[in-house]
């Protein structure tokens, strides 16, 4: 699912582990263009940029994310700063400085000082390289020391140009699955970040291929794969009481607007959102029930829509409809939120948070918005007027 929650939050625990140095390939099983959208959030969230290779060949996927990191930088900078701060921590009294230098001025600096002990030897090796020839490089292309490293070997090639980005601010890999069963892009992607563990590595593969692929006996890129496995979830199925719900309001003539709002609803609920992110689908719902709140006598003007609260967590819960006044939250729980364990935990918590903080959490099913419509009214009816009554109490 493009914007779900707890996805993202499953592929933040995975660039953690990635941060303590072990090899983790993510495996987005389920519809491509979710599956896709879903890693380009994530990265999104994290301000970095998604670089989609190809995966027939290691070598050449390496070089594509090499390609785009040199379009996005200027590796001779980041080279220069680790250097200084390799050689400077080596040796706090000389801070070497580069700039203003020849090339051939920079080469008898670098010749005159030991290697720093806390870099490898492939990674100072291409260091050295980028700075002695900086000034040659044309901005946005692929210097040739990169090259040339990459041909010498392309796993340490790739180790020493991921060391000299800055921590966290390397794009990430989309490598291109292929056909099943050989899923030769799972090989490629599983040959990147066994490399470089640190390096963000997907893949989007369907369920019939990833089974294809796990099939037989087990090797050590099949554990890989089945340890980085999230499920993307298929879109819900239609909706039938969506759109006879849709047929009654023709039938009572209900005002075009409504009619023409409750049919969105039901295209959403019938189509589940397909062709539109998460974001959209759940707007249609929640415009629906903001407007029929708007309109019934006993919720006018009591809820506010998409309400921050802060239950004393690392971040604010957002609630579909909230009543501060009353402490009453209501949720609209869409296709999304039945997708996997993962987000039924995430709402559980939220719901167990929000009732510590005193809110009384009334949950409603998507596919209920329109032939349960009264009866969600009617409670609604009934809580307020519980709570109306709770704090009227309280204040005698």
């Amino acid at each position: 699912m493009a914007g779900e929650v707890a996805l993202l939050d499953a592929l933040d625990r995975q660039a953690r582990r990635r941060a303590e140095g072990i090899a983790t390939l993510s495996v987005l099983e389920g519809p491509e263009a979710l599956g896709g959208t879903l890693w380009s959030q994530w990265a999104a969230r994290h301000g970095l940029t998604v670089v989609e290779v190809s995966g027939e060949d290691p070598h050449e996927a390496a070089l594509g994310w090499a390609r785009a990191l040199a379009a996005a930088r200027d590796l001779g900078a980041d080279a220069e700063a680790l250097a200084t701060f390799s050689l400077t921590a080596a040796n706090p009294r000389h801070t070497p400085v580069f700039r203003g230098k020849t090339a051939h001025e920079r080469r008898v600096l670098l010749d005159a000082l030991p290697p720093p002990a806390v870099l490898a030897d492939a990674t100072w090796a291409l260091c050295r390289e980028l700075v002695i020839g900086r000034e040659a490089v044309e901005p946005g292309t692929l210097p040739e020391a990169v090259r040339t490293a990459f041909a010498r070997n392309p796993g340490a090639g790739l180790r020493a140009l991921h060391a000299l980005v800055p921590p966290g601010q390397a794009p990430v890999v989309r490598v291109a699955v292929g056909e099943a069963p050989s899923c030769r892009g799972l090989q490629v992607a599983g040959a990147l970040s066994s490399a470089v563990p640190a390096l963000a590595v997907a893949c989007v593969v369907s369920s019939e291929a990833l089974g294809a692929f796990l099939a037989g006996g087990e090797t050590r890129l099949k554990a890989l794969v089945r340890e980085g496995v999230l499920e993307v979830p298929e879109p819900a199925s239609g909706v039938e009481g969506a759109v006879a719900a849709l047929e009654e309001l023709e039938r009572e003539g209900a005002s075009e607007a409504r009619r023409a709002q409750a049919a969105e609803v039901a295209l959403a609920a019938h189509t589940s959102a397909e062709g539109l992110s998460e974001d959209k689908a759940r707007s249609t719902y929640e415009r629906y029930l903001r407007d029929r709140l708007a309109d019934h006598p006993a919720t006018a003007g009591v809820f506010k829509l998409n309400a921050p609260v802060d239950t004393g967590g690392p971040r604010p819960w957002v609630v579909d409809f909230l009543s501060r006044e009353l402490k009453l939250a209501v949720e609209i729980d869409g296709y999304h939120h039945f997708g996997g364990r993962e987000r039924f935990r995430l709402d559980r918590r939220k719901d167990l948070d929000l009732q510590r903080a005193g809110y009384w959490v009334y949950r409603i099913h998507w596919e209920d918005l329109l032939p349960r419509l009264e009866e969600i009214l009617q409670t609604l009816n009934t809580l307020i007027d519980a709570r109306r009554r709770e704090l009227a109490g309280r204040e005698r």
